[in-house]
């Protein structure tokens, strides 16, 4: 038979868990199995309508601000197929959002916002049905594998002996505090291709132009080998590297070219006119020798006067008249 559109999705629930044998139709307190595409029930016994790729045809994040995206693309379906999709929200065992019909579409998504939950939990149930035969699939995601992490905090870079150094902190993270399940994507813009790197909280780039200005950001995601969310957070704040060395040789350069010359000059002039330098820097006046004994004593009294002790003798000139005699 055709699967009808129910009334409450809760009525479609129980007959699906009575048809597939199973004894609780709250679907927040079945057993659970994450990341496994089950097959709830079918008009036969292994009878299946699609071919489902998780990773392609369907997918659920959860974002920082607590939004959740779903969405799905069944392109590939068979002409007459119908296919309706469902959303129940849990947080562990407690029901946040009942099962809903969101779209009988073959492609589409949607979009809520939730509070903060730290066990929370997504069930996708997709309808399928093509004439009178039809299918129900079930698919679980636990925080872990939805979380789409914040960007790397505290960026740090610097330019040093070992290259370009970028550091970071470890992303939070609502689910897996292990260090080794995070992988960081490093771009610095332009001038180095992007790298990828798990694991680790610095990198150096060696070999890296001291005169160039780098942009540096990191954004970060969970492995998957930790069963994350494959979604790249958002780029951290950028930071910018902007090295003065052009700035110091234009400095260094004017101060040679006009240092250089002065001191060629200078030594030119003290060269030919050997003169110039008592011109420039004159002697600094000094007693003789012979009066240094008198000033150490400091006995001004006793300075020796080679004048004074010259005699002075004096020369008397005696003029006689003689007369003239006449013969």
């Amino acid at each position: 038979m055709k699967l009808l559109h129910p009334v409450f999705c809760y009525g479609l629930l129980v007959l699906w868990a009575y048809q597939s044998g199973a004894t609780n139709p709250e679907v927040c307190q079945e057993d659970k199995s994450f990341g496994d595409l089950q097959l709830l029930s079918s008009s036969g016994p292994q009878y299946e309508l699609l071919d489902i790729d998780k990773k392609k045809n369907f997918n659920c994040s959860l974002h920082p601000t607590n939004v959740l995206n779903c969405s799905w693309s069944f392109l590939t379906v068979q002409p007459g197929t119908r296919i309706q999709v469902y959303i129940s929200v849990c947080n562990d065992t407690s029901t946040v959002r009942p099962c809903e019909l969101v779209s009988d579409e073959p492609f589409g998504g949607t979009s809520m916002a939730l509070g903060e939950y730290v066990m929370l939990e997504v069930v996708l149930h997709f309808n399928v049905s093509q004439g009178h035969t039809w299918a129900v699939y079930s698919y679980m995601y636990d925080i872990d594998m939805m979380e789409v992490l914040l960007p790397p905090g505290n960026i740090s870079a610097s330019v040093d002996d070992h290259g370009l150094v970028v550091s970071w902190e470890l992303p939070y993270s609502r689910a897996t505090p292990d260090p080794s399940c995070f992988e960081y994507e490093l771009d610095v813009g332009d001038k180095e291709s992007p790298k990828v790197l798990s694991g680790q909280l610095s990198y150096a780039i060696p070999n890296v132009d001291p005169s160039a200005a780098y942009a540096v950001r990191v954004r970060a995601r969970k492995d998957e080998y930790c069963s994350g969310m494959a979604q790249w957070s958002r780029w951290s704040n950028t930071v910018t590297i902007e090295q003065s060395f052009d700035t110091v040789n234009v400095t260094v350069i004017v101060l040679i070219a006009l240092g250089i010359p002065m001191i060629l000059l200078a030594l030119l002039m003290v060269f030919r006119h050997q003169r110039l330098a008592e011109v420039l820097y004159p002697p600094i006046p000094r007693p003789p020798l012979k009066y240094k004994h008198f000033l150490e004593d400091n006995n001004i009294i006793n300075f020796y006067h080679p004048a004074l002790s010259v005699k002075c003798e004096e020369e008397i000139t005696v003029v006689e008249e003689t007369e003239q005699k006449t013969f």
